[in-house]
Protein backbone atom coordinates (compact mmCIF):
# COMPACT_ATOMS: atom_id res chain seq x y z
CA UNK A 1 0.00 0.00 0.00
CA UNK A 2 1.32 3.26 -1.29
CA UNK A 3 0.16 6.87 -0.01
CA UNK A 4 1.20 10.62 -1.29
CA UNK A 5 0.04 12.50 1.52
CA UNK A 6 2.91 14.26 3.61
CA UNK A 7 3.07 14.89 7.40
CA UNK A 8 3.28 18.26 8.27
CA UNK A 9 1.75 21.21 10.17
CA UNK A 10 -0.56 23.83 7.73
CA UNK A 11 0.80 27.14 7.74
CA UNK A 12 -2.34 29.18 8.57
CA UNK A 13 -1.89 31.41 5.11
CA UNK A 14 -0.45 34.64 5.34
CA UNK A 15 -0.33 37.15 8.73
CA UNK A 16 -3.50 39.37 9.05
CA UNK A 17 -1.84 43.07 8.78
CA UNK A 18 -5.57 44.77 8.13
CA UNK A 19 -7.03 46.52 10.73
CA UNK A 20 -11.23 46.07 11.11
CA UNK A 21 -12.88 47.72 8.77
CA UNK A 22 -16.18 49.44 9.28
CA UNK A 23 -19.54 47.76 7.28
CA UNK A 24 -22.59 49.66 8.27
CA UNK A 25 -23.37 52.34 11.37
CA UNK A 26 -26.77 53.13 12.62
CA UNK A 27 -27.37 56.17 12.80
CA UNK A 28 -25.21 55.97 9.62
CA UNK A 29 -21.76 58.22 10.39
CA UNK A 30 -22.01 62.35 9.57
CA UNK A 31 -25.69 61.95 10.86
CA UNK A 32 -27.08 65.23 11.11
CA UNK A 33 -30.07 65.74 13.43
CA UNK A 34 -29.34 63.34 15.62
CA UNK A 35 -31.82 62.80 18.64
CA UNK A 36 -30.99 59.12 19.81
CA UNK A 37 -28.89 57.65 22.97
CA UNK A 38 -27.48 54.68 21.09
CA UNK A 39 -24.68 54.50 18.33
CA UNK A 40 -23.95 50.95 16.52
CA UNK A 41 -21.27 50.27 14.76
CA UNK A 42 -20.52 47.06 12.36
CA UNK A 43 -17.03 45.33 11.26
CA UNK A 44 -16.55 43.45 8.72
CA UNK A 45 -14.66 41.00 11.50
CA UNK A 46 -14.52 39.63 15.17
CA UNK A 47 -13.21 42.79 17.28
CA UNK A 48 -12.04 43.40 20.31
CA UNK A 49 -11.81 46.95 22.48
CA UNK A 50 -8.99 47.89 24.92
CA UNK A 51 -8.62 50.80 27.51
CA UNK A 52 -11.48 52.52 25.99
CA UNK A 53 -11.63 55.17 28.92
CA UNK A 54 -7.92 55.89 28.04
CA UNK A 55 -8.46 55.88 24.33
CA UNK A 56 -11.61 57.26 23.98
CA UNK A 57 -12.38 61.58 23.30
CA UNK A 58 -15.77 62.92 23.08
CA UNK A 59 -16.02 66.10 21.52
CA UNK A 60 -17.73 68.49 22.82
CA UNK A 61 -16.37 66.67 26.07
CA UNK A 62 -19.69 65.12 28.32
CA UNK A 63 -20.24 65.45 31.70
CA UNK A 64 -21.08 62.29 31.59
CA UNK A 65 -18.73 59.52 29.83
CA UNK A 66 -21.04 57.01 27.28
CA UNK A 67 -20.66 53.61 27.90
CA UNK A 68 -19.45 51.25 25.09
CA UNK A 69 -19.39 47.86 24.94
CA UNK A 70 -18.62 45.10 22.03
CA UNK A 71 -19.84 42.06 21.33
CA UNK A 72 -18.50 39.78 17.92
CA UNK A 73 -18.29 42.04 15.28
CA UNK A 74 -20.17 45.02 16.86
CA UNK A 75 -19.64 47.92 19.14
CA UNK A 76 -22.34 50.11 20.84
CA UNK A 77 -22.25 53.47 22.15
CA UNK A 78 -24.80 54.57 24.53
CA UNK A 79 -24.92 58.39 24.82
CA UNK A 80 -25.66 58.65 29.12
CA UNK A 81 -25.42 63.11 29.15
CA UNK A 82 -27.85 65.60 27.37
CA UNK A 83 -27.04 66.30 24.03
CA UNK A 84 -26.24 69.99 23.41
CA UNK A 85 -28.74 71.40 20.70
CA UNK A 86 -26.96 72.15 16.63
CA UNK A 87 -23.73 70.94 18.35
CA UNK A 88 -21.55 68.67 15.95
CA UNK A 89 -20.48 65.75 17.90
CA UNK A 90 -17.25 63.09 17.63
CA UNK A 91 -16.33 60.40 19.30
CA UNK A 92 -12.68 59.35 18.59
CA UNK A 93 -11.76 55.71 19.63
CA UNK A 94 -8.22 56.35 19.67
CA UNK A 95 -6.62 52.44 19.28
CA UNK A 96 -9.02 50.73 20.93
CA UNK A 97 -11.04 48.71 18.59
CA UNK A 98 -8.52 46.04 17.51
CA UNK A 99 -8.90 42.64 15.12
CA UNK A 100 -9.54 39.44 17.28
CA UNK A 101 -6.73 37.31 16.01
CA UNK A 102 -3.91 39.76 15.44
CA UNK A 103 -5.42 43.27 17.25
CA UNK A 104 -4.25 45.25 13.94
CA UNK A 105 -5.91 48.54 15.90
CA UNK A 106 -8.18 50.35 13.92
CA UNK A 107 -6.33 54.08 14.30
CA UNK A 108 -7.78 57.23 15.66
CA UNK A 109 -11.30 56.31 14.19
CA UNK A 110 -13.88 59.05 14.85
CA UNK A 111 -17.45 58.62 14.36
CA UNK A 112 -19.35 62.16 14.08
CA UNK A 113 -22.51 63.19 13.86
CA UNK A 114 -24.35 66.50 14.53
CA UNK A 115 -27.56 67.22 16.24
CA UNK A 116 -28.16 70.11 14.05
CA UNK A 117 -28.90 70.02 10.28
CA UNK A 118 -25.32 70.50 9.42
CA UNK A 119 -21.54 68.85 10.20
CA UNK A 120 -19.22 71.62 11.79
CA UNK A 121 -16.25 71.51 9.66
CA UNK A 122 -13.55 73.80 11.13
CA UNK A 123 -10.48 72.64 12.56
CA UNK A 124 -7.54 73.71 14.38
CA UNK A 125 -3.98 72.69 14.97
CA UNK A 126 -0.48 73.32 16.79
CA UNK A 127 1.92 72.49 18.94
CA UNK A 128 2.85 71.88 22.54
CA UNK A 129 6.29 72.76 23.62
CA UNK A 130 7.03 72.83 26.61
CA UNK A 131 8.75 76.59 28.09
CA UNK A 132 10.99 75.63 30.35
CA UNK A 133 12.88 73.47 28.30
CA UNK A 134 12.00 73.98 24.31
CA UNK A 135 11.05 70.42 24.10
CA UNK A 136 7.68 68.13 22.74
CA UNK A 137 6.30 66.20 25.26
CA UNK A 138 3.54 63.71 23.35
CA UNK A 139 1.95 62.98 27.01
CA UNK A 140 0.16 66.49 27.32
CA UNK A 141 -3.32 67.43 25.97
CA UNK A 142 -4.87 70.35 24.46
CA UNK A 143 -8.16 71.92 25.81
CA UNK A 144 -10.25 73.86 24.20
CA UNK A 145 -12.75 76.31 26.12
CA UNK A 146 -15.37 78.17 24.36
CA UNK A 147 -16.87 81.24 26.57
CA UNK A 148 -14.14 81.54 29.09
CA UNK A 149 -11.80 83.18 30.98
CA UNK A 150 -8.17 82.76 32.73
CA UNK A 151 -9.33 80.56 35.55
CA UNK A 152 -11.79 78.65 33.42
CA UNK A 153 -9.71 75.31 33.18
CA UNK A 154 -9.68 75.84 37.04
CA UNK A 155 -14.08 75.49 37.27
CA UNK A 156 -14.83 73.10 34.53
CA UNK A 157 -13.88 70.61 32.12
CA UNK A 158 -13.26 71.33 28.24
CA UNK A 159 -15.14 71.69 25.51
CA UNK A 160 -12.47 69.88 23.49
CA UNK A 161 -10.12 67.61 23.93
CA UNK A 162 -7.32 66.53 21.58
CA UNK A 163 -4.14 64.17 21.92
CA UNK A 164 -0.73 64.94 21.32
CA UNK A 165 1.23 62.67 18.73
CA UNK A 166 5.02 62.09 19.47
CA UNK A 167 6.06 65.31 18.16
CA UNK A 168 3.36 67.30 20.08
CA UNK A 169 1.08 67.94 17.77
CA UNK A 170 -2.84 67.58 18.21
CA UNK A 171 -5.83 68.92 15.88
CA UNK A 172 -9.31 69.80 17.14
CA UNK A 173 -11.80 68.60 14.03
CA UNK A 174 -15.18 69.66 13.88
CA UNK A 175 -15.55 72.89 15.36
CA UNK A 176 -18.08 75.63 15.23
CA UNK A 177 -17.14 79.27 14.39
CA UNK A 178 -16.51 80.91 17.46
CA UNK A 179 -13.80 82.24 20.07
CA UNK A 180 -11.66 79.85 22.53
CA UNK A 181 -9.30 79.71 24.85
CA UNK A 182 -6.48 76.77 24.43
CA UNK A 183 -4.25 75.03 27.19
CA UNK A 184 -1.84 72.68 27.53
CA UNK A 185 -1.98 70.23 29.94
CA UNK A 186 -0.32 66.80 31.52
CA UNK A 187 -3.41 64.35 31.53
CA UNK A 188 -2.62 63.82 35.56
Amino acid sequence: IGGCAQVGTPTGGPRDSIPPVLITAVPKLYQTNFAGDKITLTFDEYINLEDVQKNLLVSPYPKIAPQVNFKLKTVTVKLRDTLLANTTYAINFGNAIKDNNEGNPFRDFTYVFSTGSTIDSLTLSGQIILAETGKKDSTMVALLYRDADDTTVQHRKPNYVARCDSAGKFTFTNLSEGTYKIYGLKDN
